[in-house]
């Protein structure tokens, strides 16, 4: 009798594995993830439960860590490639292609990301699980977020809320309507964002993770709504509630910060946080943030224009449009108010050169 463990068996607690994930239940996840480690020590050769398996850990570290190692998921990527070409299993084409769309995702790489949730899309009807096409609509909306493509990434982030309402996945739920409270924010109905954000809070209570992310929009918003101490007192508390542990929100909480306090005045303050972000999102490699923090250096710290303009030319090398958008506004009103008019309309057609080209982007 073999002592092998048949690969369907192991192929099935890999699911079962990737339904907890997508659940956020990490403790569960934990476990599973250790007892299929020593399952796959005694599984017979199978070349496409190990693609399954690479695929569903790179998603899980995502989950644990926040973030991803560009250099790894590439390798990884590029490994089960072959194995992935050469099978006719349909799940673990869709697999590749959105775990392979979320690694470009949180690379900001969000027109790639587009692509290979595209591709992804075609093969949902494979995908017999609800939960898994929930995670699907949420990813694809949040891309669509990212390239101001409002409508339809609000018709994903709707089916995505249904759907995690219904299977009572309360942390998905928040972090589905906290960007949807984004989409609103991002078009000037501040009001309809904040209802939406403080019954999320509400709902966040026992959601630490989710808690601190439903802070930090709360932020965002009362910033847009030009709301500058309402807007510090939100970033404050989330500092406060993460301590001092290293993560890429801690990272973007003090950019916002920095931003605000320099709205607000208190230079020494803001530049101390300044500093921070700019420190940690080189170690996180997080381009958008070091761009964004440089630009705000230039402008409030050194008054070195052609540091400001290198930083949006940083920003434009990585397609990152909508941040252009928002950094080119941020310095024309800035250069408004100090009589500069020549920068002034420098920075707005600057900004309305990339709202073009986010149109001109489309969803591919």
């Amino acid at each position: 009798m073999s002592d092998f463990i048949r690969s369907e068996i192991v192929g099935a607690k890999i699911v079962e594995w990737y339904s907890c994930i997508i659940a956020r239940s990490v403790d569960q996840a934990i476990h599973l993830q250790a007892e299929i480690k020593d399952m796959l020590k005694k599984m017979e050769e199978s070349d496409q439960i190990l693609a399954y398996y690479s695929l569903v850990e790179y998603r899980f570290n995502m989950m644990m860590d926040q973030t991803t190692d560009r250099e790894a998921g590439d390798e990884m990527f590029n490994r089960i490639d072959p194995i992935v070409k050469s099978s006719m299993d349909n799940l673990l084409h869709y697999y590749y292609y959105f775990i392979s769309g979320q690694h470009e995702f949180l690379q900001e790489h969000y027109r790639s990301a587009i692509k290979l949730f595209r591709k992804a899309e075609r093969l949902l009807e494979y995908v017999k699980d609800d939960a898994e096409e929930a995670e699907f609509h949420y990813y694809m909306g949040s891309s669509l977020y990212r390239i101001n493509q409002y409508v339809f990434a609000s018709s994903y982030l709707e089916d995505a809320i249904v759907t995690f309402k219904r299977l009572q996945y309360t942390e998905k739920t928040i972090f589905s309507y906290n960007l949807l409270a984004g989409l609103f924010s991002e078009t000037d109905n501040y009001e309809k964002a904040n209802d939406i954000l403080q019954e999320n809070l509400v709902s966040a209570r026992n959601y630490p993770v989710a808690e601190v992310i439903v802070l930090r929009m709360l932020g965002i918003n009362e910033y847009r709504y030009k709301n500058y101490s309402a807007a510090r007192g939100y970033y404050e508390k989330v500092l406060e509630k993460m301590g001092t542990e290293t993560n890429p929100l801690i990272t973007k909480t003090k950019y916002n910060l920095a931003l605000t306090l320099f709205k607000l005045n208190e230079m020494e303050t803001a530049v101390i946080f300044l500093k921070e972000g700019l420190q940690e999102a080189k170690y996180f490699n997080m381009t958008e943030f070091i761009a964004n923090c440089s630009i705000l250096k230039g402008l409030y710290v050194d008054e070195n224009y052609y540091l400001i303009d290198r930083s949006l030319q940083m920003l434009k090398d990585h397609d990152l449009h909508f941040e252009i958008e928002e950094m080119a506004d941020e310095l024309a009103i800035y250069f408004e108010k100090q009589k500069r008019t020549d920068l002034s309309l420098k920075y707005l057609r600057e900004a309305y050169s990339s709202k073009k080209n986010l149109l001109k982007l489309g969803v591919d």
